[in-house]
């Protein structure tokens, strides 16, 4: 049974999660977070709402830092790489809509992770202490927590980091990891006296407490039952500060000599810390360069704040982010739906580059097309449990729904009807049966979009062109053609009116093929959405606009099971 919910805010802000520029982004990427926040963010749009999507390259960190060391690099020519990189492979290849894609390592982002920073300083929220923290006697200095690998005290993995596990994503306080070694040389490390930075997140946990309370029950399940877990062990202060050179620095100009910590020219601040506030620093950047007001979005209450994640970032979206916004200014509009996924896997196992267990997503939308890589990934999205891309699954799916059930019915319906006059067609009446189908379908897809059910939506896209091919069937349309010019013309009626509601839904997952869906009929494009209750008129006044003769062309190109990945 789907939700029905309205919302009636004018303002929709999309976080997508900040992928590092560490390495290739894969279709694991693809089906986590970045599709499903560019569906949501068609829709809306096509749903006449005020949308800023915003996302970068997360540019610090020890990622970065650890594969320069690899390739022999500076950091930062790491990170010039796989930005320009994703950043083709998201506008150019996949089409991802983002209002900006901008990165973490820009004087905008910077400052606007100080002016955090001191704002939770200056309320009480931040404190120094020592540490202890892993320390290499063979290359006499401090590690970051990535340097280090151990085995996990919780699962036993062998591979966890100083600072998580990244098998069972539990977070892992330093002295927990057991058996710890340098990644660089293989050494063992110690841990050491060190001073740094503290977030004393048991201050705000009373607030996040009311927060969680408030919005998770519109969040699913089990998202909202891990956050609540992580409550109730009780938050504890965490360390913001490491002692590495790559990262955003601290504003020594700005803090008082008296909470100076010792070495501060060595430390920087956190990446856990300051790449979540890049979804502020983004809306301040876009808004600069755009003439706009991110206030609009960010302290109007008129407003819904989605974020798309992987699990392995469920407690920064749900529990860190809204804690650092509260801290810093709790004016600030709070996430109203963390849309976080499981992994998704390559047929069933986890991507790995050394093992070759891999898919490159611009060699899969090269050879079979955006649109049809974008339908099996919605179709197998892990919403609420780990999934797979398996190749043959991906060729049977395409065959069997996208060019049998979608693809068919739409081609069989203009084949047919190619010379008719549309104009006369579209005077006769709309079925109840068809309206109410019609009307359904909207209203379906309106709520399990708004609500991140998008398998649910690719459902509601499939039942309708279902409803149409079985309707088709029962009227056996190609007799009455020959024997009966009323019910034949009534008939197509019924199915043209539904050809228009597909090309609607079609928009916020197949967004080419709906563009190509208009141009055939030689109508306007489907990319504005009737208003509630409106639909049928729009698609009433729409069928009138239909040019023929129509030359209609297959929308959805048909695999060979044979076929393999080029």
């Amino acid at each position: 049974m789907y939700k029905k919910i309205e919302i009636n805010r004018k303002n929709i802000f999309i976080g997508v999660a900040w992928p590092y520029v560490n390495g290739d982004i894969h279709i694991g990427h693809m089906a986590g977070y970045l599709l499903p926040a560019d569906i949501i963010a068609r829709y809306y749009r096509a749903d006449n709402y005020k949308v800023l999507m915003v996302s970068g390259s997360d540019c610090f960190g020890t990622p970065i830092t650890i594969e320069a060391d690899k390739r022999d690099l500076p950091p930062q020519t790491i990170a010039d790489i796989y930005h320009k990189q994703d950043e083709r492979l998201f506008k150019e290849v996949l089409g991802l809509t983002y209002d900006i894609y901008t990165r973490t390592d820009t004087e905008n982002h910077i400052k606007t992770v100080q002016d955090v920073f001191m704002g939770l300083l200056d309320r009480g929220y931040i404190f120094i202490d020592t540490t202890k923290q892993f320390y290499s006697p063979q290359e006499k200095k401090f590690l970051p927590d990535r340097y280090v690998e151990g085995e996990c005290k919780n699962c036993g993995y062998d591979g966890a980091r100083a600072d998580q596990c990244e098998n069972c994503g539990k977070l892992l306080e330093q002295d927990e990891l057991i058996n710890p070694k340098s990644k660089l040389t293989e050494q063992e490390v110690i841990l050491k006296d060190t001073e740094h930075y503290f977030l004393d997140w048991s201050l705000l946990q009373p607030q996040i407490n009311d927060y969680v309370a408030g919005s998770g029950s519109h969040w699913k399940n089990w998202v909202f039952q891990e956050t609540q877990g992580w409550l109730r062990k009780g938050l504890k202060p965490r360390a913001i500060t490491r002692d590495i050179n790559w990262g955003v620095p601290l504003p020594t100009d700005r803090i008082p000599s008296d909470k100076l910590i010792d070495n501060h020219q060595e430390k920087r601040l956190y990446v856990w810390f300051d790449a979540v506030i890049g979804y502020l620093s983004a809306s301040k950047l876009w808004a600069q360069e755009n003439s706009e007001n991110w206030e609009n979005f960010w302290y109007n209450q008129d407003s819904k704040h989605y974020y798309f994640m992987g699990k392995d970032n469920l407690i920064f979206h749900t529990i860190l982010w809204p804690g650092q916004l509260i801290g810093y200014d709790p004016k600030l509009h709070l996430p109203d739906m963390p849309s976080v996924n499981m992994f998704y896997n390559l047929e069933g196992q986890k991507f790995s580059k050394s093992k070759n267990i891999t898919i490159g997503i611009e060699e899969l939308v090269n050879q079979f097309g955006n649109d049809a890589v974008r339908f099996y990934t919605t179709l197998t999205m892990p919403e609420t449990k780990d999934a797979s891309f398996k190749f043959d699954d991906f060729i049977e799916k395409n065959n069997q729904l996208l060019v049998g059930n979608l693809g068919n019915y739409i081609h069989r319906i203009l084949s047919i009807a190619s010379t008719e006059d549309i104009g006369k067609i579209a005077a006769y009446p709309l079925s109840s049966e068809v309206s109410k189908a019609i009307d359904t379908s909207f209203e379906k897809a309106r709520s399990h979009i708004q609500n991140c059910e998008f398998r649910n939506y690719l459902d509601d896209l499939l039942n309708l062109s279902d409803f149409g091919n079985k309707f088709f069937s029962y009227q056996e349309v190609w007799k009455l053609k020959k024997t009966d010019r009323e019910q034949y013309c009534s008939a197509l009626k019924q199915l043209y009116s539904m050809i228009l509601a597909l090309g609607y839904l079609m928009v916020p997952v197949l967004p080419e093929t709906s563009t190509r869906l208009a141009q055939m009929l030689e109508i306007e494009t489907f990319d504005k959405w009737p208003q509630v209750n409106e639909e049928i008129n729009r698609i009433e006044d729409q069928l009138k606009q239909v040019k023929q003769p129509i030359k209609p062309t297959p929308l959805f190109r048909k695999i060979d099971p044979k076929e393999t990945l080029k």
